[in-house]
């Protein structure tokens, strides 16, 4: 069935994103709270803005962790159909030019894409229209060259150490697919905004992209 069957039955257990969120980086905010995301305040930041189809918590947790870490490779469909979904409701009147995954290292002789790469892979297999630009081609738009050490679960300043070293690995092997063009990042999980940043500078300034926003499943809670 159609991309939004899947969104209108996941829309029941998601938590969806507060209208009481961060404008640039979709955290949620308490009261009169202002975002104690530093991205957020910095003017010299490369990405437009993050945006989220759930925060991360409940259901869609523990999916996201079963789909990286417990093998159960086919949520890769359905968290596919979610992004087009979610596409379909809030990016029609500003379409992105180019949806590009937040990219994995993928050593030599090593056939299998990323785990962000097939959900990307699956939504244009999903989008029978072929409506979105997904970027499903080989090499990518964008590259990381090299391994580099996992976030997940570390501090804020942790994060932006490892975020510096995927910057220094990422790289654009044909800056024609995104010069002067609106792209769109998507990632599994956000806390911090940190690695989008990092893509959305390599696009900018070696791929000579327009625009730079990004999307993720789930939106982390700040710590």
């Amino acid at each position: 069935g159609p991309q939004r069957i899947c969104v209108a039955c996941a829309s029941k257990t998601l938590k969806a994103i507060s209208s009481r969120a961060c404008p640039v980086c979709s955290q949620r905010l308490e009261g009169d709270s202002t975002c104690r995301n530093s991205l957020c305040r910095n003017p010299n930041r490369q990405i437009e803005r993050i945006e989220a189809i759930a925060y991360h918590s409940g259901p869609i947790q523990d999916k996201i962790h079963s789909y990286k870490y417990g093998g159960k490779v086919g949520w890769s469909l359905i968290f596919g159909r979610l992004l087009l979904g979610w596409l379909e409701a809030h990016a029609a009147n500003d379409p992105p030019d180019l949806i590009v995954a937040n990219p994995t290292h993928v050593g030599p002789g090593q056939q299998r894409l990323g785990h962000v790469e097939q959900i990307i892979a699956a939504a244009a297999t999903t989008d029978y229209g072929g409506r979105w630009m997904f970027d499903v081609q080989v090499p990518a738009a964008i590259i990381k060259t090299q391994p580099t050490e996992r976030s997940a679960g570390r501090s804020f300043a942790e994060k932006r150490i490892t975020a510096a070293a995927i910057r220094e690995v990422l790289r654009i092997p044909d800056a024609a697919r995104t010069a002067g063009r609106h792209i769109l990042v998507f990632d599994d999980v956000c806390t911090t905004g940190s690695q989008l940043e990092a893509v959305a500078d390599c696009l900018l300034r070696e791929g000579r992209a327009a625009r730079v926003r990004g999307l993720v499943l789930a939106r982390a809670p700040w710590r």
